[in-house]
């Protein structure tokens, strides 16, 4: 594998880290918003919520898996060659 191959790799784990960050904070707040509207929101949209909310939270557990892959293998082509 190129070192700069392993630069996009850790440029993808990255940006997934931040949209799934974003992706649990858009859900959190449509939760605290249908938890605070008057009549209280439909189940159903805080289950979606709550749904979109984990799907962020397992984006940035993978993302994060492949940023740790990429600095691994950086790690070991340096001890290579070093």
């Amino acid at each position: 594998m190129q070192v700069g191959g392993l630069g996009s790799a850790m440029s993808a784990g990255l940006a997934g880290i931040q949209k799934g960050q974003q992706q649990v904070a858009e859900a959190a707040q449509q939760v605290a918003s249908a938890n605070t509207e008057r009549p209280v929101g439909q189940s159903s949209d805080i289950a979606q919520a709550l749904l979109k909310e984990k799907e962020g939270q397992r984006q940035v557990e993978a993302s994060a898996k492949v940023v740790e892959a990429s600095n691994e293998t950086l790690g070991s082509l340096v001890d290579i060659s070093v």
